[in-house]
């Protein structure tokens, strides 16, 4: 079960009509949550903060598209009787949204773990993400997004987080309804070698971020950095079956196979398994 809450972002809440604080209030209106939870509390499973520092609470939220992390401060406003979120300038910062522009937030639960993802949607098709380089020499340079938290990668993809899991469709029925989903590319060289892997990610992470579930891709970014990789999107697929999703990424990975073998480069990719 998948809950979420959307706002349609207005100046005030991107920083833009004069205001001196930057806030994001979660709206009250019915229809701001769909799903089982219907308010802040029960969405967020916790209580909101108060103003003052040894009362705040912090809850992490992941870009969608990037995985970057963002400790966004979730509080209530006693005054107004709101409930905010505020600290999330870097993440704007990423996608550049205008007023009018939708955040959407998603709880994703899964063997007793839960992530809050984060996203932007214009007419009701998620916000691209700029480049790093683009958002590093944006006017706002001290608002670049915070890196995630070096971690074991061997570690991470054995206990691989569930927001993962539902990226390559691994925690889906064959039958369920991927809303978007892209197909993408990565090649790469090493010592004269070359390298392709082909995937599939329901977050539309676009060119410039998330290069595969390989282990080898993990290992080669951890050890040359991202810009060993060009990554190409293949397909941009809506409203699909995941089994029919599945079946558009195996297309792709004997086309990679097979170009693989006539320019004798190596495939990541494992021998594909046919299901239904």
């Amino acid at each position: 079960m998948i809950n979420s809450w959307r706002k349609k972002l207005s100046v005030t809440d991107l920083g833009l009509g004069g205001t001196h604080d930057k806030y994001l209030n979660i709206p009250k209106e019915d229809g701001t949550f769909a799903g089982t939870d219907q308010n802040p509390t029960e969405f967020y499973e916790r209580e909101p903060g108060r103003p003052g520092r040894l009362n705040w609470v912090f809850i992490n939220h992941i870009d969608k598209k990037t995985g970057e992390n963002y400790e966004v401060r979730f509080e209530y406003a006693k005054k107004s009787k709101q409930t905010r979120l505020y600290k999330l300038a870097g993440f704007y910062n990423a996608r550049k949204p205008k007023p009018g522009d939708e955040i959407v937030v998603e709880k994703i639960s899964l063997d007793g773990e839960t992530s809050f993802l984060v996203d932007i949607t214009r007419n009701n098709s998620s916000l691209p993400v700029l480049s790093k380089d683009e958002i590093i020499n944006s006017p706002k340079k001290n608002l670049v997004f915070r890196k995630k938290p070096e971690v074991n990668i061997f570690l991470e993809k054995i206990n691989q987080p569930i927001y993962e899991k539902y990226r390559k469709g691994k925690s889906r029925k064959a039958d369920d309804i991927v809303p978007q989903a892209e197909i993408y590319e990565v090649v790469f060289s090493i010592n004269n070698k070359t390298f392709v892997y082909v995937g599939q990610d329901s977050y539309c992470s676009g060119p410039y971020y998330y290069f595969g579930s390989s282990i080898l891709t993990d290992f080669c970014k951890l050890v040359y950095g991202e810009k060993i990789f060009k990554k190409t999107i293949l397909h941009t697929l809506k409203d699909i079956k995941q089994k029919d999703l599945n079946r558009k990424e195996w297309e792709c990975i004997y086309d990679a196979r097979s170009k693989c073998k006539k320019k004798k480069w190596h495939c990541l990719n494992g021998e594909v398994q046919v299901h239904n």
